[in-house]
């Protein structure tokens, strides 16, 4: 998967739109529902917030990175990154959420900088590997609908950018699909899409949300399998 300059317009106005969906649940979240247990396994609704924050702070990290030439990692260390959160997740409600809100602002404006297409590398490097730059919006854009689902409020998947969560589920699907302990399957979705991880297995078929809601939560809704479902390993 790969984008451009051209993409950039298109994906900032959705990063906008699911970035201020996400704010406006945890802005009605009352003390108390904050530190309920999210679908995060482990994790609090506080923490899932944390998360938030790490994840713009680290995007923008990148960000900068192509912008400017200067190589930065997205987190020090796994540790240094369980730390932050843990140390976010301990702040009183009101102050992690305007933390929240001032990470999202100051991802969006580094991310417009994409807009120019004037960049010192196109190419950025993530755990994972290489990653083209022009990506990272929609990178924070599918950590925010994973999470905002995990937040577990009326909030569903499905009410995400039809658009952005093609983008999710493609990111999703090439992340899994480098994974030797994920089982061979295909994909069909409603709207056109098709994959393949590996070779044979089952075939899944669903709305790009069900699809999505499944390889990142293990949620069924709106699922159809032709055989039998796998046994879906963790997506952490």
């Amino acid at each position: 998967m790969k984008k451009t300059a051209a993409y950039m317009p298109a994906d900032l106005n959705r990063l906008a739109r699911e970035s201020g969906m996400v704010l406006a649940t945890i802005e009605s979240l009352s003390d108390a529902e904050m530190a309920a247990p999210s679908l995060a396994e482990g994790w609090s609704r506080a923490d899932v917030v944390a998360h938030l924050v790490g994840n713009a702070r680290a995007l923008s990290r990148l960000v900068d990175w192509a912008v400017t030439g200067k190589e930065q990692a997205m987190y020090s260390s796994m540790e240094a990154r369980n730390a932050e959160i843990a140390e976010l997740a301990a702040l009183p409600p009101a102050e992690l959420k305007k933390t929240l809100r001032e990470a999202t602002a100051a991802f969006a404006a580094t991310a417009d900088q994409l807009r120019s297409g004037k960049l010192a590398t196109e190419e950025v490097a993530m755990a994972s590997g290489p990653v083209n730059a022009y990506l990272l919006p929609a990178y924070r854009i599918s950590e925010i609908i994973v999470h905002h689902y995990d937040l577990d409020t009326v909030w569903t998947i499905e009410e995400a950018d039809i658009d952005a969560l093609e983008d999710a589920l493609e990111l999703a699907v090439d992340r899994i699909s480098k994974r030797d302990d994920y089982p061979a399957l295909s994909i069909e979705t409603d709207e056109g899409e098709s994959y393949a991880i590996g070779s044979g297995g089952p075939t899944l078929k669903g709305g790009r949300d069900a699809v999505l809601g499944w390889i990142t939560r293990g949620t069924t809704d709106g699922l159809r399998v032709d055989g039998e479902l796998p046994e879906r390993p963790d997506f952490a």
